[in-house]
C-alpha cells in the first residue's frame, strides 16, 4: 500500500499514514498530535523502474 505525507494546518507536524488509494479518498485523515482534522496532503515525488524492451546499438 501507498505511503502518504501529511502536514497538520494547525500544528504544523508532518506525518505519514500508509493507506490503500479509497482509504486515502475516503477516510478523514487525522493529526496525530492534535487530532485535528485540517490537514493537507504533501506530494512526494517518484520514480518508476521498469526494464528496457530494447538492445543498445
Amino acid at each position: 500500500m501507498p505511503l502518504y505525507e501529511y502536514i497538520c494546518k494547525k500544528c504544523d507536524l508532518p506525518f505519514s499514514e500508509i493507506l490503500s488509494i479509497k482509504e486515502h479518498q475516503d477516510k478523514k485523515i487525522e493529526c496525530p498530535k492534535c487530532h485535528c482534522q485540517d490537514v493537507q496532503h504533501v506530494p512526494e515525488p517518484f520514480f518508476a523502474k521498469t526494464s528496457s524492451k530494447t538492445r543498445g546499438w
